[in-house]
Parts: structure tokens; C-alpha cells; sequence
């Protein structure tokens, strides 16, 4: 490669950090920063980061990054699902980002269960306080906004902040349940349901759309460096797999788990938007694998990676539904608990990481089950994020699934889709360039029989249907 070849700076800004990445149209990562930020729990089912620390976190990462390479384009990759409101005039933030994870709006969900089947069918969702929509009514309902406001996502903070307007990517507005799927616009129909004004919303631009910022220089660029790749971070990834190809379905690992594929029959959101081609594609969101295990840690006072490793040591098959703020998909339960089954006086923190990686390959399981009846079969899975790295966990997924499990050897999947997606807006590549990128796996094939199989299953399903288990019929559930 040559030294003036182009470089994209990727920024990936999930829950846990803000990553950023020098990227070649090669494929290759030259370099890497990233820093944490932090996340607070006001009340139960409460779950906030600072708009400004995450800002604050953008600009350091990309700062490390751009004072070792020149940078021809830049592409963003985000946590989906978050909504914050800033000030249109002052660029002062008015909230905290309520994340994807808060669950404060579940009383609203249940008010409107009657609109849900409507809800459905606009944007391929579930009711579910997960998405921005209720999020933002609660909002509305419970603090007085002066002014001219702006509601936006983690992408139209970011983009706002750069000087790039009050935009959102499509993908990333189909995630907000305000969108029409099959439009691709603002439905006013979910606008008026859920209170909001359409005028408070950010403009819908596409994928590869070529944003000149006014205030690249806080990353350390000069205003001429475009802004032309914004993807939410499941669909980058998607993206990087090759997501094009028919039956590359993907995992990405963090926080939770999101599973996504493109297909037009059922869709649940936008892939992307390219030029003027809206791609559609069926997801799941798992709410929690990744946090699953920093929260067992914390219990046992380790870390998630002492834990991980510990797992292969396991004796005995103990089973942890970690619904700690309901289940997502395929249940998308609001009520379920989390709960530990299977405890003796020999279980060891061993048996309980094992538990908790188990959890994670289960709960895949159900969603590849729920895909098959709708006539989504998928031979093999592709998977990417931290979760990629535990071979333990790797193998038990292909066990309890049954698939072929394609672990990417590049684990920033998401830094690298929006990259390429960059480099495509920028007018430095094309898809079929980055078709011709060969990324490498690691595979992994199931070792149980079909019996063994069910037989591992079985104590899952007990102890999901436990957790499911409404009202008086459980006296977890039944607890004051």
C-alpha cells in the first residue's frame, strides 16, 4: 500500500466505550484508541450516559488517532436505540442519553399495548420501551422543554456536534419506532401516538451520504475531510460480513446480542440505505450477553475475563436467564425475571460462568428457532464483538444451535463496515472493492448429537418458562 493511499478514521461509540480506528481500503487496521465512558443507574430499570462525555470521548479517541495519519473521510458506527434532546440554538444537551437499555417507559408500553399490532406493522417492531419512541414520550410527558429542541439518537448527537446539521441515518431512524419500514420516511400516524412533534425530529439521510462538517478540527481534520459513512453498529457489521450475499447472517456480541440478516419478507429494519436503494432485514435484539457476565463479575468480585476463563472448568450445569429488565427477542417479555436454577453446595463460580456463556448461546438458540418459522434457515452464523473471542462460548453456541459458527478474526466489525461504508460515500471505493476484501474466520461446528443437544436444552427451557411465569404463579414475581 502506498503511503498516500487513502485512510478512513472509523468511530465506533458503543455502551461500553468510544472506539476509534485508522482503517485502509484494505481492510487492515493501522491503529486503534478507545475510551470508556461511563454508564449510571438513577433508579431501577433507569439507565443514562452524559451526552457530553461521550462527545468528550469522540473527540479523544479520534484525537489519538489523527495525529498519526492522514484521514480522507470519516464513518460512524453507533449504539442504536438511545435518545437524548438537546438545544437546537445553544448545542447544549436538556437530557442525559436514556439508553437503549432503560426500561422506565415500560408503564407507557403497556398503556398503548392496544396500538401494538399498528406499531408493528409501520415499523416491524415490537412495543417494546427498548426503542426511542417511548423513550422520548416519557420525556415529553415528565419534564418541560423550552425553546427550540432537537431529538435526536447517539449518531445525530455526534453529527450535530461535528457540525453536520440535525440528521439521522436511516438505519438508524428505523430503529427509533418512529419510521415507516417500507417508506423509509416519518410516519406522522406514529408521530401523533406517541406525542411527538415532527419538527423536533433530525432529517433521514442515507448511509453514504457526503456530509462537509463545519467543526472537524475538534478531531483533529480539516473541515474538508467529509463525513460519509453513518451506520448503527449492528448494521456496519453486517455490512463487513458481506451482508449482501444471500444467508450471511450475523452475531454481533456486546452489551446484548443483535442478529441480523437481509431479507424483504417481514422485515424489522433498515440495513442500510446506499444512494437512493432502501435494503431491508430481519433482526432480534437479545437485551442482555455481554452485561450478563460484567454483572456476575461485580457479584464475585472478579472481572468478566477471570470469569470467562474459568468457564471450560465446569462440573456441573447450573442455568441463569439473566432477564434483568424482562426479555427481549423472541419473547420481548416485560415481566420476566431473572433467576439462577440448578444451585447445589458443590456449584462453583466455574459452574456459574458456565451458566452465564450458556445463557448467551441459549438465548441465540431461541431466536434461530423463532427465524425458522418464518422461513428464515440459516446453515451457518457469522459472528463478530468481545463475545467472538471466547472460543468456550463459540463452540457451546454451535452445540446448543446446532449451526456452523464463523467466528471474524477482525472483531471490530462495526468500525470496519462504517469505514467501507465511508470510503463508498467518499467516492474512494466501491462495493464491489470492498467485495474482494477476504476477511478471516475461525469456524466452529456442533459436536453434539441431536439428542445430546436437547438433552442441554431442556434445563434451559425449564428455567425460562420459571422466569416467565406472571403474577402469583411465581413467587418471585409475587415478592412486595
Amino acid at each position: 500500500m502506498e503511503n498516500n493511499a487513502p485512510i478512513i478514521l472509523a468511530i465506533d461509540q458503543g455502551s461500553g466505550s468510544t472506539k476509534a480506528l485508522a482503517i485502509n481500503l484494505n481492510g487492515e487496521v493501522l491503529a486503534q484508541a478507545e475510551v470508556k465512558i461511563n454508564t449510571t443507574f438513577p433508579q431501577p430499570g433507569w439507565v443514562e450516559q452524559d451526552p457530553e462525555e461521550i462527545w468528550r470521548s469522540v473527540v479523544a479517541a479520534s484525537l489519538e488517532i489523527t495525529k498519526a495519519y492522514k484521514i480522507s473521510a470519516v464513518g460512524l458506527s453507533i449504539q442504536r436505540e438511545s435518545v437524548l434532546f438537546w438545544d437546537r440554538t445553544t448545542g447544549k444537551a436538556l437530557t442525559n442519553v436514556i439508553t437503549w437499555q432503560d426500561r422506565r417507559a415500560s408503564e407507557l408500553a403497556q398503556k398503548s399495548a392496544k396500538n401494538a399490532a399498528r406499531v408493528k406493522a409501520i415499523t416491524g417492531l415490537e412495543l417494546d420501551p427498548m426503542f426511542s419512541a417511548l423513550k422520548a414520550q416519557w420525556l415529553l410527558e415528565n419534564q418541560d422543554f423550552k425553546g427550540d429542541i432537537c431529538i435526536g439518537t447517539i449518531d445525530s448527537w455526534i453529527a450535530f456536534k461535528l457540525g453536520a446539521g440535525h440528521i439521522i441515518e436511516a438505519g438508524s431512524a428505523s430503529r427509533t419506532q418512529l419510521l415507516n419500514i417500507k417508506t423509509g420516511q416519518w410516519s406522522q400516524e406514529l408521530l401523533d401516538l406517541f406525542k411527538v412533534d415532527i419538527k423536533t425530529l433530525p432529517k433521514v439521510c442515507s448511509s453514504d451520504e457526503k456530509h462537509l462538517c463545519t467543526n472537524m478540527p475538534e478531531l483533529g481534520l480539516t473541515n474538508d475531510v467529509p463525513l460519509s459513512g453513518i451506520m448503527g453498529d449492528s448494521h456496519a457489521a453486517l455490512f463487513a460480513h458481506k451482508g449482501w450475499n444471500s444467508g450471511n447472517f450475523k452475531a454481533t456480541f456486546g452489551t446484548g446480542t443483535s442478529l441480523m440478516g437481509l431479507t424483504e419478507t417481514n422485515p424489522q429494519t433498515i440495513a442500510w440505505l446506499l444512494g437512493s436503494e432502501l435494503t431491508r432485514a430481519a433482526e432480534a435484539n437479545i437485551l442482555s450477553t455481554g452485561s450478563t457476565l460484567v454483572w456476575l463479575a461485580q457479584l464475585l468480585d472478579t472481572t468478566p475475563d477471570e470469569l470467562a476463563k474459568l468457564a471450560p472448568q465446569s462440573t456441573q450445569q447450573v442455568e441463569f436467564v439473566p432477564a434483568f429488565n424482562g426479555l427481549g427477542a423472541p419473547w420481548w417479555d416485560r415481566e420476566a425475571t431473572g433467576i439462577i436454577a440448578g444451585l447445589t453446595r458443590g456449584s462453583s463460580r466455574a459452574d456459574l460462568a458456565a451458566a452465564a456463556l450458556r445463557s448467551t448461546a441459549a438465548q441465540i438458540n431461541d431466536v434461530l428457532e423463532d427465524f425458522a418459522k418464518s422461513q428464515i434457515n440459516i446453515d451457518s452464523l457469522f459472528a463478530d464483538g468481545g463475545g467472538a473471542r471466547n472460543q468456550y462460548l463459540m463452540q457451546m453456541l454451535a452445540d446448543l444451535s446446532g449451526k456452523k459458527i464463523k467466528s471474524s478474526q477482525l472483531l471490530e466489525l462495526s468500525a470496519f463496515g462504517a469505514a467501507m461504508v465511508a470510503a463508498i460515500g467518499a467516492g474512494l471505493a466501491t462495493i464491489s472493492d470492498v467485495e474482494k476484501i477476504d476477511l478471516k474466520y475461525d469456524e466452529y461446528s456442533p459436536r453434539l448429537s441431536e439428542e445430546e443437544r436437547e438433552k442441554a436444552l431442556k434445563t434451559w427451557r425449564k428455567a425460562l418458562a420459571a422466569s416467565r411465569m406472571k403474577g402469583d404463579q411465581n413467587p418471585i414475581h409475587g415478592r412486595q
